[in-house]
């Protein structure tokens, strides 16, 4: 398959005007997801009161267009950040990772701790949920799915090990079904705004 990944996430309410600037380069369309940033201080994260309310833009797009649609993105007025992610062998290194780790609601924070210690400056958190199977609790003959947490953190790839290790050190996600974290080749990134 000839596509890529465009991800980019933006301050709340900005998603719509970054994917005009993509569609205006030739993506086909997007789909947006509502998340919040963690605070960068440790002291405002202590508190709660650093956490902003982001959205984050996902489009598969061509990879002969990916370049034009980045560079779309970047020129619109949306602020944050936007990359592409491509696994194809031959794909550019732009020296960047995204780690991924998708965990039971409630350990984001956590995990995001342990991260910055290893050496993280901060993440993207998006609530989702697991898919229901034949084992989980049903209520009133509907199935109860557990509620999940997506920690999406882009971060240089001299850093990428020790974090992802320090993430993977912990207890909580050696449980069954707890968790599970995969990391990214970054092809393309920039700062939006």
């Amino acid at each position: 398959m000839d596509s890529c990944m465009l991800i980019s996430i933006v301050m709340k309410g900005q998603a719509k005007e970054a994917m005009k600037a993509a569609r205006s380069a030739g993506a086909p369309g997007g789909t947006i997801c509502l998340a919040r940033g963690t605070a960068t201080h440790t002291i405002l994260a202590a508190l709660g009161l650093g956490d902003t309310m982001k959205e984050v833009l996902f489009s598969v797009v061509k990879d002969k267009d990916a370049d034009r649609i980045l560079q779309a993105v970047k020129s619109s007025k949306a602020k944050g950040m936007a990359m592409i992610i491509d696994d194809e062998e031959d794909s550019m290194d732009s020296g960047w990772r995204l780690i991924e780790v998708i965990a039971e609601k409630g350990y984001s924070e956590d995990i995001m701790a342990i991260a910055r210690k290893a050496g993280a400056g901060g993440g993207t958190i998006i609530n989702a949920h697991g898919t229901s199977t034949d084992d989980d609790v049903k209520f009133f003959g509907a199935p109860l799915v557990p509620e999940k947490e997506i920690l999406m953190i882009v971060i240089e790839k001299s850093k990428a090990d020790k974090v992802t290790e320090a993430i993977q050190s912990m207890e909580i996600l050696k449980k069954k079904g707890m968790g599970i974290l995969f990391t990214l080749p970054v092809t393309a990134f920039t700062n939006l705004g």
